[in-house]
């Protein structure tokens, strides 16, 4: 593995803030260095998702949204 690169595995979930969104409508946030792809993640910027790994590469992956994440609230507030 190189200095700098992750690959996330396949199967793996992560918690996932969304930052954008691409012109397919998929949610773009990142782990650690690997940005990640959310397919039918039907969310706004700055909403944060429980996803699953699909497909992983080196310096990207897809990832399915398997649900909100209880661990914030709306104005990324922790919840207490």
């Amino acid at each position: 593995m190189r200095m700098g690169l992750y690959e996330l595995m396949e199967g793996e979930t992560y918690d996932v803030k969304i930052v954008a969104r691409n012109q397919r409508g998929e949610g773009i946030g990142r782990v650690d260095n690997v940005v990640v792809f959310i397919r039918n993640a039907k969310a706004r910027i700055g909403k944060e998702y429980r996803v699953r790994i699909t497909n992983s590469h080196k310096t990207f992956a897809y990832a399915e949204p398997l649900g909100e994440s209880r661990s914030l609230i709306g104005n990324g507030s922790l919840l207490v």
